[in-house]
């Protein structure tokens, strides 16, 4: 008879359990009915010739190159195809049941990196995107009947997260730690979806209390969190978003735009830390 041996540990996996890295929202933010956006006016874009199609195959046979920006545009065109198709119930996209802004962000963060020459491309995306964030606040602040204030709920996630996170290194259950740790990771994720909405749908300053600053700090946090649970003493560089969308939400958030023009030293300070963000492309 041959004894087992000890069986391989799995990576991301402790005492059978692993984090959730997709966490979903919770179930009091989830429309009852899909988003349906009726002002908003339909763009044809241009099909791919067989021209193009013969261009992209021969691409992924590794027999030809074709231009970032060429490349880019077309799957700009595809994503937004599949926009229109959920939000306005028009094209050729495969629909999905938007019930929740968070099913927006592969959508979201393709425009965040989206290259300036692409700007037409960005304004389409920019706008479709931010008028289901605006409808989606709507109906949410009528079935709350108070207003739904995306940087407002963005701050009561970010704080969740904060107030767990000083307390996480006290808890000696490993069993608890892994709980403890998804929770904070749930806040701290929730937070960063719900800054990114402020600023698509171009909320107003007045409820945006230093968001970027938690950003960049929940976004280092998160950056330290292992696959299984346990939390590293240093950052992930890997892990972190792109560069290119943290620049966009610091151009984009007004707050942090005042500050900027007032304190030379944030500035400084701002530019220091981009070096640690990696490029989405190159």
């Amino acid at each position: 008879m041959v004894m087992a041996g000890p069986e391989p540990k799995v990576r991301g996996v402790i005492y059978g359990r692993s984090l959730d890295f997709k966490p979903p929202p919770p179930a009091v933010d989830v429309l009852g009915s899909p988003l349906k956006l009726t002002d908003v006016e339909y763009v044809r874009v241009p099909q791919k010739s067989w021209r193009d199609q013969l261009r992209l195959f021969l691409q992924s046979s590794g027999l030809t190159t074709i231009p970032m920006a060429a490349r880019l545009r077309w799957q700009s065109h595809d994503v937004l195809e599949w926009l229109q198709a959920s939000l306005l119930g028009r094209g050729r996209g495969r629909r999905v049941a938007v019930t929740h802004p968070v099913q927006l962000m592969p959508a979201i963060e393709f425009l965040m990196g989206l290259p300036p020459e692409l700007e037409i491309e960005r304004r389409l995306l920019h706008t479709l995107i931010g008028r289901g964030l605006i409808e989606y606040r709507k109906r949410m602040s009528q079935a709350r009947e108070r207003p739904l204030i995306f940087a407002k709920e963005a701050n009561g996630h970010f704080f969740a997260g904060f107030k767990e996170q000083q307390l996480v290194s006290k808890v000696s259950s490993p069993g608890e730690q892994f709980q403890a740790v998804q929770r904070i990771y749930n806040s701290y994720y929730h937070f960063r979806c719900l800054y990114i909405f402020a600023i698509i749908s171009r909320e107003p300053p007045d409820h945006a209390s230093k968001l970027f600053s938690k950003f960049m700090r929940a976004s280092f946090f998160l950056s330290t969190i292992q696959d299984d649970g346990t939390i590293s003493s240093k950052p992930a560089y890997r892990q972190l978003p792109p560069k290119e969308h943290v620049v966009f939400l610091a151009k984009r958030d007004s707050a942090l735009q005042a500050r900027l023009r007032e304190d030379e030293q944030l500035r400084a300070e701002l530019q220091g830390l981009l070096r640690y963000f990696r490029p989405l492309r190159g």
